[in-house]
């Protein structure tokens, strides 16, 4: 029997092999396009890139070609004056002129031509020698057509001394090699032209040096000589010199002349560093630089190819091919996308081909599945019709073989659980068991002989748990009194602990106030002394005051005594004046009078100032020794406030000690209520295990056991 695949199930073995064998030629294929697209890029690169090479070589022929043209013709015009100075001096100077004439003729390309001699070497315009005149001239000839181009024009100086100091012909001078100038600006006719110059060296028959001679070619003229490839239509050409003047543009001829960095080809520059600085052998060697870079000629990114532009290995000139970058890469692309397609078209026909023969040969998988999917579903009863020989066919005999054997395990192992479901563990299994499926029969056998041993186990600890619960009960009931009489006893002696607390700290209150008295006490007593000294030192100096009015009380008495004197004279000599001193005489006994008051009264001041003395003193005695009894005083009274601030400090102790003792008391109290507590959990809990216990040895006797042997 033979049923169509649903290949659209994508969780099918048919489907699967197909999706890996499309996965796996997919991914041989994309490995192929890409090895194909790579090699294949790869190649027309090359190939591109000597294409570009190849055209940026030929414009530079053409460049250097001319040049080295010229550069020929001047070094046959260095060998045709090779013999001026074997001339006769009258000729020299016309014998030179012809051959510059000649040099012009034969180069279209020439701006001027020139010589420049040695000092002295050739006569004066006159055809005097300097052996005659002898007078120092440095002569120099430039010739160059004139603007109708029907005749040329002669520049000669006498006087062109600065020409020796002239790099270039220190460096000819020296080397004896021809000598190519980079770019530099000429006036001529009142025009600035950009030109470059040949130069060579000119030597007489005996081989002395005499000067040079050399041509000027103008850059505009090298730039009618570039060769534009039809190949690529964005090209773009530049020359530049060492020093990065711009030889020739195809794209802006106004760029010639300046420098890379005045019109912005920075990148040209670059190029042109990396071949400076190569070794000479690596630069002639080195066919082509190409590197992605901007096309400055169309502002577009591009491909340039940088070749070395040498004239006789005498300049180090760069030459500059640039083109658009999908101009170089567009054959590339369509020649790799080409080959792409080829292959996926070759490789869509061949997994075609792939899933049809995958399809055929699959087809009694659909039988085996459906019977596996039965098996799966719990039914037993299969049977899967496939006459075949090959591995399809072996797997079907296979699925039928374990169909029956499962089925027959399954209501054997069935039949054993049923029986211990009833209650009966003294079973015996009689099915053999094969292959993984012994580890199943031993499985069941442990487990009846494990339940049988663990319930037989059951029923003896379900007795001694019975027996054991009724001691746990009465151990409790009698911790749980006991518990009871402690939290009884914890309470009375945290009452007499409160009790303490509170008369230690109305204890402590009451040092704090005496405390707080002595101090007040102690602060007035000092007030007190301090008092006591400033009426000491009143009294001193009521003394010292005493005893300067006593001195001027003796003053006083001196004065009324000679006061007293003085008037007794002065009666005396009234009373010998007469008549004319009486008057001075009742005057004189006045003053005696008043001088006998003033006696007087000084001695009763005398008298109250020495008893007053004797007060002061009496005072200063009385306190004095007042001073000392407050001063013991204070050292009493600072005594007594140190031993209250004492008591005050230990009642203060005492009642912190206390609060302490009444907290852990309070604590103590909390865990014997808790013991009390548990005590009676733990008795009730005893009780109901040992009802239990009889319950679990009542329900293990329903058990049908196999009899220990």
């Amino acid at each position: 029997m033979s049923k169509e695949w649903d290949f659209k199930d994508k969780n099918s073995l048919s489907q699967k092999i197909i999706t890996k064998m499309a996965e796996i030629t997919a991914v041989i294929f994309l490995l192929t396009i890409i090895m194909s697209a790579i090699l294949s890029a790869k190649s027309l690169i090359r190939v591109n890139r000597e294409k570009l090479s190849a055209v940026a070589y030929e414009n530079a022929f053409l460049l250097v070609s001319d040049i080295e043209e010229a550069y020929g013709k001047v070094i046959g015009f260095s060998g045709a004056l090779r013999n001026i100075s074997a001339l006769d001096s009258k000729e020299q100077r016309e014998a030179i002129d012809t051959a510059l004439v000649g040099l012009l003729e034969g180069g279209d390309d020439f701006t001027t031509a020139f010589a420049y001699f040695e000092q002295n070497v050739i006569a004066d315009a006159d055809g005097v020698p300097y052996s005659v005149h002898k007078k120092d001239m440095a002569y120099e000839a430039v010739v160059y057509p004139n603007e109708e181009k029907t005749g040329y024009v002669f520049e000669k100086h006498e006087d062109a001394f600065d020409n020796y100091d002239k790099e270039y012909w220190k460096q000819i001078k020296q080397s004896g090699e021809p000598y190519i100038m980079d770019p530099y600006v000429y006036e001529l006719m009142g025009k600035n032209i950009m030109m470059i110059s040949i130069i060579a060296p000119l030597w007489d028959a005996q081989g002395e040096f005499l000067g040079v001679c050399g041509v000027d070619v103008a850059l505009d003229k090298m730039q009618e000589q570039l060769l534009i490839s039809t190949d690529y239509k964005s090209v773009h050409l530049v020359a530049l010199a060492e020093d990065g003047t711009i030889l020739v543009d195809s794209a802006d001829n106004t760029t010639v002349g300046k420098t890379f960095s005045e019109v912005g080809y920075n990148t040209m520059n670059t190029d042109a560093q990396k071949f400076s600085n190569m070794p000479t052998g690596e630069l002639r060697s080195s066919r082509a630089l190409i590197k992605a870079r901007k096309n400055y000629g169309t502002r577009r990114g591009g491909v340039c190819v940088t070749i070395p532009l040498t004239v006789n290995d005498k300049t180090h000139w760069t030459l500059h091919m640039t083109v658009n970058g999908m101009e170089f890469y567009g054959p590339i692309i369509e020649g790799a996308g080409k080959l792409t397609f080829l292959v996926l078209v070759f490789g869509f026909l061949l997994l075609r081909s792939m899933n049809r023969i995958i399809k055929r040969s699959l087809d009694p998988i659909q039988v085996i599945t459906e019977g596996a999917g039965k098996l799966e579903a719990g039914d037993l009863n299969i049977h899967i019709d496939i006459q075949s020989d090959d591995e399809l066919g072996r797997l079907a005999q296979a699925f039928n073989h374990i169909s029956t054997i499962v089925n027959n395990y399954v209501n054997d192992i069935s039949e054993q659980l049923s029986q211990m479901a009833n209650n009966n563990m003294d079973i015996n299994i009689t099915q053999d068991y094969i292959g993984d499926f012994i580890p199943i029969q031993v499985s069941i056998e442990k487990i009846s002989e494990s339940l049988n041993e663990t319930l037989h186990e059951i029923v003896v600890s379900a007795d001694e748990v019975s027996a054991s619960s009724e001691n746990v009960s009465s151990g409790a009931q009698i911790l749980s009194d006991g518990a009871t009489e402690q939290a009884s006893a914890i309470d009375q002696l945290a009452a007499s602990i409160e009790s303490l607390s509170q008369d230690v700290s109305a204890n402590a209150q009451d040092a704090q106030t005496a405390n707080n008295f002595v101090s007040e006490v102690n602060l007035h007593i000092d007030e007190s002394n301090k008092k006591m000294e400033h009426l000491i030192q009143a009294m001193s100096e009521i003394s010292h005051s005493s005893g300067e009015i006593e001195k001027i009380v003796k003053t006083i008495e001196d004065i009324a005594a000679q006061t007293n004197l003085l008037s007794l004279n002065a009666s005396i000599e009234a009373s010998r004046a007469g008549m004319a001193g009486k008057g001075f005489a009742v005057v004189a006994n006045e003053i005696r009078e008043l001088a006998a008051k003033s006696a007087q009264a000084v001695n009763q001041t005398a008298s109250l100032i020495a008893t007053s003395q004797k007060a002061v003193e009496n005072g200063m005695n009385i306190a004095d020794n007042t001073a000392k009894s407050l001063m013991t005083v204070v050292n009493g009274s600072e005594k007594i406030l140190s031993s209250v601030k004492k008591i005050s400090n230990a009642s203060q102790n005492q009642k912190e000690v206390l609060d302490q003792i009444t907290t852990n008391v309070d604590s103590i109290s909390n865990v014997v209520q808790s013991n009390s507590s548990f005590a009676k959990n733990s008795a009730t809990t005893s009780a109901e295990l040992s009802d239990q216990s009889k319950r679990l040895h009542e329900l293990v006797n329903r058990f049908h056991l196999k009899k220990k042997s």
